[in-house]
């Protein structure tokens, strides 16, 4: 920042006769100038808008009357539209079912209406003489069109009146048809009923016949044997047989004649054999002979019968197939019919007649009753007056359609001629408009441009040389304020303005000089403190890890040294008996065996205290030097958590490391050290509330194939939820009482962002448990200088 002369920050002191310029001696020095930028403004803006005013009354006027034009042609599309509604409601009610014609009458008379009503508000709006003896010409032509729907509502009513009837005619046909061939076919089941009990009687009476005629022959056979002239004894032994076949032969009869008479048949009387003489047997042959005659003329009664029967039987049938012939043709005429009038085709209504006839023909030749004939007849004959007076009614009709189709085409151009006429009008009364609007705005243009030229001219002079002034005290403070404060316009208003914040800029910059020292100084104190703060945070990690190495190394050096003075005690002692000669042979190898001993637990426990010195040398010298090397992570891990044994001891809790083998590192192990540590103290101050115990569990494994990711977590009280954006925070800490400084986890933060290239994350819920996820790189990115804690910058919250 330019230093600022104490010339300029002189006049900024409030209460001292040199302060800000007073109003007394500023106004003594104004002069007196033109007119204002406002006013110089003003008159620029007048002259063109005084102009734009009478070309917006003038443009007003005209489109008002082109309004008037616009909503006529409007009008005669609407119009239009209404005719061409009729049109659509005139053939829907040609075209549609008889049901539906009234409503398709209402709405050709509501479009014929609003046409009329529009064609009056036009007549009425309209002025020019020719327009208005078009629309008189139009509506003319729209009476005479309604006229003509009149007249084919009527014919169409009519033709659906004659319709009706003759559907009802078919239907009288129908029933008639269906009655004669109801009776026709009562009539067959009797004649079948006749023919079967005739058939019955006839095979009752055949089989009489048949046994008759097997009595006569076994008589007459009997009667030769008794008149054959053979001895006695062969004449007996015959004639008992054959009256045998007598007897039997007049049982077959008796049963036969009783069958009949119980299948009414007729009454006859059994068989009387008599005696079994020759003469006996005559008679009994006579008899028989008398009834075979009945029978044999009684059967072929019933055969003539029968044959009678079924003739009358077969004529019957055709008579009710007949019947059933005119039922389906009347049908058929029914349906034919009916398409022909919907399609309004009176040229085939006589085919039509000739159908109509051809039935009546085939009634008048069935043997039916006579009324039903005749009222067949004549239901026929008024469906055929009918059909012809319907075919005069679709003639009238397609007259009708004719002229309303010429007279609607005729209605469409007048209509249509209407429209272009008034939207003519209308172009061009806008494209007057449009030519009175284009000269006067490039009139208002050029007088607005050379007004504005000279204004501009008058204001821009004036403000580069405010702004050129502006700019210079704007780089140089030493400048002194701006001349043209001494204008009377307005901008003389800005220079005095711009006086004034020059003024209050020197004296603001001058506070904030002295707000930066001040800053500065604070800042290296913080950074000072700071640096000390994380040094003692170091130490004390190194501390802990000394104390722990310490109190490991303790143990094993202690059993060390008391197998070292027993073993020198036996050593004296042995040296004694061997002196005195008293060294037995057990006695020699006990001693061995205890020097053996001793030796194992010598060595053994100076071995584990050398490998723990090992182990705090490697992590001590990495916590130290900051450098970067290889370094196999489960061996590191090991270390590390093994020269922290102490700690974890002193605070109960169990520690659970898992890590995948073979991950490798080529990275910080300083700083790895120190994240973990920082990690580890965190969870044995912060996770458990006094007395409690837990488990720590670290887990190591490779994610992807150039990352690594370390798992730290517990299964403590958890973070408060207000307090996990805050966890990375430096000085944030919940246990300022207990000592903590806050600056662990930001030194966690910051080691894992800036020096090990990684990413850390806290997961798990505030109700228990926490996690922290560390995303390291395997190969860390290399810095010019050893790794170091960084200063106060944190991550964002």
């Amino acid at each position: 920042m330019d230093h600022v002369s104490p010339s300029c920050l002189t006049p900024v002191r409030s209460g001292t006769a040199s302060g800000v310029w007073p109003a007394r001696r500023l106004h003594s020095r104004l002069r007196f100038g033109g007119p204002t930028i406002a006013q110089r403004v003003f008159l620029v803006g007048a002259i063109p808008i005084a102009l734009i005013a009478l070309i917006g009354f003038l443009s007003v006027v005209l489109l008002d009357r082109a309004d008037l034009a616009r909503a006529g042609a409007l009008e005669a599309a609407n119009i239009y539209r209404q005719v061409v509604s009729g049109m659509s409601a005139q053939d829907a009610y040609v075209s549609g079912a008889r049901t539906g014609r009234e409503r398709q009458a209402a709405a050709f008379s509501a479009s014929v209406t609003g046409a009329s009503a529009g064609l009056r508000e036009l007549a009425a709006r309209t002025r020019d003489p020719v327009q208005a003896s078009s629309i008189v010409q139009t509506r003319a032509t729209l009476g005479r069109y309604q006229s003509l729907m009149a007249d084919l509502t009527r014919a169409t009513r009519e033709s659906d009146r004659l319709v009706a009837e003759m559907d009802e005619r078919l239907q009288t046909l129908l029933r008639l048809t269906d009655e004669a061939r109801a009776r026709q076919t009562r009539s067959n089941r009797g004649l079948v009923g006749t023919l079967t009990a005739r058939d019955r009687s006839l095979s009752l009476t055949r089989d009489v016949v048949d046994s008759a005629l097997a009595l006569r022959a076994a008589i007459a056979d009997g009667m030769l044997v008794l008149v054959s002239g053979r001895s006695p004894s062969e004449t007996s032994v015959s004639a008992s047989f054959e009256m045998a076949r007598v007897r039997n032969a007049a049982a077959r009869l008796t049963e036969a004649i009783e069958v009949a008479r119980a299948g009414g048949a007729g009454e006859r009387a059994p068989p009387d054999l008599g005696s079994e003489g020759p003469r006996a047997l005559r008679d009994a042959l006579d008899r028989v002979d008398r009834q075979l005659k009945v029978d044999i003329s009684a059967q072929r009664t019933l055969q003539g019968e029968i044959s009678s029967l079924l003739a009358y039987t077969v004529d019957a049938h055709e008579t009710e197939q007949a019947t059933q012939n005119i039922a389906v043709d009347t049908l058929k005429l029914a349906r034919h019919s009916r398409e022909v009038i919907e399609a309004r085709s009176a040229d085939a209504i006589p085919a039509i007649d000739a159908q109509g006839r051809a039935i009546g023909e085939k009634v008048e030749g069935l043997p039916i009753s006579p009324l039903i004939q005749s009222e067949m007849i004549d239901a026929l004959e008024k469906w055929r007056s009918g059909l012809r007076a319907v075919r005069q009614g679709l003639e009238e009709q397609s007259r009708l359609l004719v002229d309303m189709s010429d007279t609607a085409g005729i209605m469409l151009l007048q209509v249509s001629g209407l429209n272009n006429d008034l939207s003519r009008n209308a172009d061009a009364i806008g494209s007057t408009v449009r030519q009175i609007l284009f000269a006067g705005g490039g009139m208002a243009f050029l007088l607005a441009s050379g007004a504005g030229v000279l204004v501009a001219r008058s204001i821009t002079k004036p403000l580069r040389r405010l702004e050129r002034g502006m700019i210079a005290r704007a780089s140089r403070t030493d400048a002194g304020l701006l001349p043209e404060a001494d204008r009377l316009d307005e901008l003389g208003s800005m220079a005095r303005a711009t006086n004034n914040v020059l003024l209050e800029r020197d004296m603001r910059e001058a506070a904030l000089r002295r707000a930066k020292e001040q800053s500065d100084e604070t800042l290296s104190r913080l950074r000072e403190t700071q640096a000390d703060l994380i040094q003692a945070e170091k130490l004390a990690s190194l501390g802990q890890l000394v104390a722990g190495v310490a109190h490991e190394i303790n143990t094993p050096l202690g059993v060390a040294l008391t197998t070292a003075t027993t073993m020198a005690g036996d050593v004296r002692r042995f040296e004694a008996a061997t002196a005195d000669g008293r060294v037995t042979r057990e006695a020699f190898a006990a001693f061995v065996a205890r020097m053996a001993e001793g030796a194992r637990l010598t060595t053994t426990n100076v071995e584990r205290a050398a490998g723990l010195v090992h182990s705090f040398k490697q992590v001590a010298a990495d916590q130290a030097s900051g450098e970067r090397r290889e370094f196999e992570f489960g061996e590191f891990a090991r270390d590390l958590f093994t020269s922290l044994g102490p700690l974890r001891k002193r605070a109960g809790h169990e520690l659970e490391v898992v890590c995948e083998p073979g991950l490798r590192l080529n990275s910080y192990p300083g700083a790895l050290a120190q994240v973990l540590t920082n990690l580890l103290s965190n969870a044995y101050a912060h996770a458990y509330g006094p007395g409690q115990t837990g488990t720590i569990r670290v887990e190591a494994q490779r994610r992807g194939a150039n990352a690594l990711r370390i798992a730290f977590s517990d299964d403590g009280r958890g973070i408060a939820r207000e307090d996990r954006l805050r966890v990375f925070d430096p000085f944030f800490t919940t246990g300022r009482a207990t000592g903590s400084t806050g600056l662990g986890l930001h030194i966690v933060f910051n080691l894992v962002t800036a020096t090990l290239g990684g990413s850390v994350s806290l997961a798990g819920g505030s109700d228990g448990g926490t996690t922290f996820l560390l995303d390291l790189p395997l190969d860390a990115p290399r810095h010019d200088a050893p790794a170091h804690l960084p200063g106060l910058e944190g991550p964002a919250p």
